[in-house]
């Protein structure tokens, strides 16, 4: 049984051995199938015409014009012909010095390159002939390095060297590739240019040699960036002419002592690329959205760039036609889009921007100040509270913790409407607004709210969250322009967020692949608050802006377009915002300072830009109109109630107003309050010199608005009444007859049928002596005595008016009915 047991043993790892071998087979027989498949749908649509391609990236505007051409500032491409024999010498010494023996795919080269990289444990070698980096150039632009991509690499080179020939793939190659960090590199004909302003064939050999060391890495070895780097890259790059036997010893020494410097034009980006600011936008955003790179994949892009917008923004940045108010230590950055689609009109990104600077439109990030009030603080306080547009805000003290913040005035404004919290921007007003809200749904709600509205909450942006100072913008990092005009965008549209794109779609020229961005930013678009929220926010804002009574959106108000604004301003003035919209567009602009310690104080270019880009849509014609939707309705309410209650027959006019609910939330309240104005409490009347009636009132404080108006009456009859606005002035009647004057005075609501009590005075008007009377006469004892007598009287009668007027002021009042109360 021992033996029988050893046997069976031995049958088993002998049946097992087989197994594990059949399977080790079958999964090298798989994964090569599967790896010469994979192999095989990349090179399966290998067409010449697509690697031979003179054409370059395109970018196209809203009309399908072509606005920017990438790699070439004209569009030229330089044939083989007239590319100069040094730069060819130069090329094939640095990138691959046996391109024309190889047949595009070199063993020795990548052996080579190989124990150079051991030796120097790192990869400072490339194994890549000119052949294998046009091709990956073409067909391969998200450089993913996988086996099965390599191996198609070098199948292609090898087909494209039966193909064509060696001059042209050089001449594809040099046409295609980077020399620098600019966009303005690439290509030997932008590049000559953008260095030397000289055209190819004129190149030099310390200036070929130059631009043949920045192919390895163009970023690192750009002379305008780090000229040290790039002068040693260039003697490199003369020693192997020397070493491949292109250049004498005396010609490598003799060039290597020519400084970089002196070669070089004095200033590369003196003038700016037309349409920078978008253009930036739309490399960027092709980058992020398809992991495609337009300055190495050969397509076509195409924009929602408008022209007229664009051009106009450029012309801002650049200051043509335009003054900036302050320049030291200061930036601008704005975006213009489209409300109902989320479609970039027009960006300005910088004050005298050039491609590839600082951006501060859709990358910089600032505290939005009172700007961020209608998305963050009244526009929820609709949507979770169901305010109505009646609805009166508290404008009290607030405190939290250590925290007391204030109004621009240093005032507080007790019960305000809605249109006069926004319009003057109170603070107190916005902060009891937010915690009203904060404490109806939380803060984490809060945060979503903002978050679907695209604005940046992570772990590296506003990092530490939303609090209370967020509602009058005391953000940590802040917001951005686009930012902020996507999220005006959606109040304008009607509570849907569409994210902000630049591009409608791409198409790659050399397979024909179409990536559709516009078509999925649309398909993702998001009701982030109800119709009705964006309604009465809406309705609110557009209320005050035309009103005309506050300076800050005067100008805007005036074109009649139906515009919602909003201003913010940061501590200390370093940030100042104005965002606004129309039917058709939303655009927000941010001006600040770049400096420590800069303060914007008497300056506000961010409002002079956003007026000037209204005027702009202006004179175009707004094309859409709002939409009332059937989840709204007007009604009217008695002022200051909440819960809303409904006039009665009894409420004044001046306390009755119409506004706009969330139906389902109009008034179930009717108003039982009785009402009355203050008492009068003090009242003069006095006549002067030219017999002019001066008035003063105790001026009304009471929570109704009122006139002051004051009765004449003379000889039992009322001869004038006049209404005031102020509580004193001079009476436009003149009396025109000696006697005594009742003048009374008492409150009257504006608007109203509420009247105070009322307090009287009264003055003497003494009769005009005859001319007669005054002229000089011989005194006779008879005419003195009659004299004297009249004196007597005379000083009688005003003892006796004198002591009429003190009685009447001790008194103070006069009789009063209850008719006249």
């Amino acid at each position: 049984m021992k033996i029988l047991k050893n046997k069976s043993n031995k049958f088993s790892r002998q049946k097992i051995i087989k197994i594990v071998i059949s399977l080790v087979c079958v999964a090298l027989i798989g994964g090569g199938c599967y790896m010469g498949f994979s192999v095989f749908q990349q090179i399966k649509d290998f067409d010449i015409k697509n690697l031979t391609a003179t054409s370059t990236s395109r970018i196209l505007d809203a009309n399908g014009k072509v606005i920017y051409k990438f790699g070439t500032a004209t569009g030229e491409y330089v044939k083989y012909d007239d590319l100069p024999e040094v730069l060819i010498d130069a090329v094939v010494s640095a990138e691959d010095s046996r391109y024309f023996i190889h047949d595009g795919f070199d063993i020795p080269r990548i052996i080579k390159a190989f124990l150079t990289n051991i030796t120097h444990r790192g990869t400072i070698a490339g194994g890549s002939t000119i052949t294998q980096q046009l091709i990956k150039k073409t067909y391969y632009p998200d450089e993913e390095r996988t086996i099965q991509r390599k191996i198609g690499e070098v199948i292609l080179s090898i087909e494209a060297t039966k193909q064509t020939s060696k001059k042209k793939v050089m001449e594809l190659y040099l046409n295609k590739i980077y020399f620098g960090r600019s966009q303005q590199t690439i290509g030997i004909y932008s590049a000559s240019h953008y260095y030397f302003d000289k055209n190819p064939q004129d190149l030099t050999l310390p200036e070929a040699a130059l631009l043949a060391g920045a192919i390895n890495s163009p970023y690192w070895y750009d002379p305008f960036t780090d000229l040290t780097k790039a002068t040693n890259r260039r003697n490199t790059i003369l020693n192997l002419m020397y070493q491949h036997g292109y250049i004498t010893k005396e010609q490598c020494e003799a060039t290597k002592k020519v400084p970089i410097a002196n070669t070089l034009k004095s200033n590369p980006i003196a003038q700016n690329q037309d349409y920078a600011s978008y253009v930036d936008r739309v490399v960027r955003e092709v980058k992020e959205k398809t992991n495609y790179d337009p300055t190495k994949t050969n397509m076509t892009i195409y924009t929602y760039m408008d022209k007229d917008i664009q051009e106009r923004l450029d012309e801002i940045s650049e200051s043509k036609d335009y003054n900036y108010i302050r320049t030291n230590g200061t930036q601008v950055g704005s975006a213009v889009v489209s409300a109902k689609d989320g479609r970039i009109a027009g960006l300005l990104s910088a004050r005298d921007y050039k491609n590839g600077l600082m951006d501060y439109a859709y990358r910089s990030y600032h505290q939005p100040g009172s700007s961020i009030k209608p998305i963050l603080d009244y526009a929820p306080a609709f949507e979770y509270l169901y305010w109505s547009t009646g609805h009166t805000a508290d404008d009290s003290e607030f405190t939290q913790g250590g925290w007391s913040p204030k109004n621009w005035d240093k005032q507080v404004h007790g019960d305000v409407s809605l249109e006069e919290a926004l319009g003057n921007s109170w603070n107190l007003a916005a902060i009891h607004t937010f915690a009203a809200v904060e404490k109806e749904i939380g803060k984490d709600r809060l945060q979503t709210w903002l978050k679907n509205l695209g604005y940046t909450i992570n772990d590296k942006i506003n990092k530490n969250g939303l609090n209370t100072s967020w509602a009058i913008g005391g953000w940590d990092d802040g917001v951005t322009p686009l930012q902020q005009a996507a999220a005006y965008a959606t109040i304008s549209n009607g509570g849907t967020y569409i994210e902000p794109h630049a591009v409608d779609k791409i198409v790659i020229n050399t397979t024909g692949e179409t990536v559709n961005i516009d078509k999925d930013a649309q398909a993702n678009a998001k009701q982030v608050m109800t119709e009705a929220t964006a309604f009465l926010i809406r309705k609110v804002m557009t209320d005050y802006v035309k009103s005309g009574d506050y300076s800050s959106y005067t100008t805007v108000g005036a074109l009649d377009d139906n515009i919602g604004a909003k201003t913010g301003t940061t501590n200390d003035a370093k940030d100042k915002w104005f965002c606004a919209y129309n039917p058709d567009y939303a655009w927000a602009t941010w001006n600040g300072g770049t400096e420590k310690g800069i303060s914007l104080s008497n300056t506000n270019d961010a409002k002079k830009i956003s007026e000037d880009i209204a005027r702009l849509l202006h004179r175009r014609g707004v094309k859409n109109e709002y939409k009332t939707p059937n989840t709204v309705v007007e009604e009217k309410m008695v002022i200051g109630s909440y819960p809303y209650k409904s006039p009665s027959s009894s409420t004044p006019s001046s306390m009755v107003r119409s506004a706009w609910f969330v139906k389902g939330h109009t008034p179930n309240e009717t108003d039982t309050k009785t009402y009355s104005l203050e008492d009068l409490t003090s009242f003069s009347a006095s006549i002067s010199s030219s017999k002019e009636i001066e008035v003063q009132f105790a001026a009304y404080s009471g929570q109704y608005k009122v006139n002051y108006v004051v009765t004449i009456e003379h000889n039992g009859q009322t001869v004038a009444t006049e209404t005031l606005e102020s509580n004193s002035g001079k009476l436009s009647y003149q009396p025109s007859e000696a006697g005594v004057y009742k003048i009374t005075g008492y409150y009257k609501e504006k608007d109203g049928s509420m009247t105070s009590n009322k307090l009287s005075r009264e003055i003497t008007i003494q009769e005009e002596k005859k001319p007669e009377e005054t002229q000089q006469t011989t005194e006779t004892p008879e005419n003195s005595s009659n004299q004297q007598q009249n004196n007597a009287n005379q000083n009688n009668n005003n003892q006796t008016t004198n002591n009429q007027q003190q009685n009447q002021g001790n008194q103070n009042t006069t009789t009063q009915t209850p008719a006249q109360q």
